[in-house]
């Protein structure tokens, strides 16, 4: 949802999204088709002094928008299944782990579930951490460190509670909101988890 991914990025971002749908026609065969189907999308999600970076921190820019789509489309799946969309998950690794439509169907986590959380939350913190660099101390990495950490606490949440990947908001309960606006202001302020 291109909302969400605005939200998560701590840049403003142009209104050119109409023309980067986000959802395939088809569910991609495997994480490069992924990937692929996510560069076409990146100009439209660039900051706007993405030009005045060097070739490095354009490549690590472009990681770091990458690796929030993959998190949105993660955070889409079911609502993506529900509807009849095609997910932004690889097929080829929810068939390997053997996650079926009877896990979206009856909102079931399992061995199998966690197992393809674990590794695909390990594959977005991949690119996050090709992304790290740009996050430099004090206030000149502070858009960055402020994206990543942003998308850490929803990995980090989901990690706990896998069925969170179920629900279709994202609202949080109790304490959980200012413990994870005091963790990401903390990692944004110090450059530390």
């Amino acid at each position: 949802m291109i909302p969400r991914v605005t939200a998560l990025l701590a840049w403003p971002v142009e209104v050119k999204l109409r023309e980067a749908p986000l959802v395939p026609v088809t569910e991609p065969a495997n994480l490069g088709d992924l990937i692929a189907h996510y560069r076409a999308r990146l100009p439209a999600f660039r900051p706007a002094w993405f030009k005045r970076l060097g070739k490095a921190d354009q490549a690590r820019v472009d990681g770091l928008i990458t690796a929030v789509l993959m998190l949105d489309g993660w955070l889409d799946a079911h609502a993506d299944w529900a509807a009849g969309h095609a997910m932004r998950l690889p097929a080829d690794t929810l068939a390997e782990m053997r996650v079926t439509d009877s896990h979206w169907r009856e909102k079931r986590v399992d061995f199998a579930f966690r197992r393809f959380n674990e590794h695909f939350a390990g594959q977005i913190r991949g690119v996050l951490q090709g992304a790290a660099a740009l996050g430099q101390p004090w206030l000149g990495g502070w858009r960055y460190r402020l994206t990543i950490a942003r998308v850490e606490q929803i990995l980090r949440e989901r990690q706990v509670d896998p069925s969170l990947w179920f629900t279709d908001r994202t609202e949080r309960h109790g304490m959980a909101r200012p413990m994870a606006a005091a963790r990401v202001a903390w990692r944004v302020l110090t450059g530390r988890g």
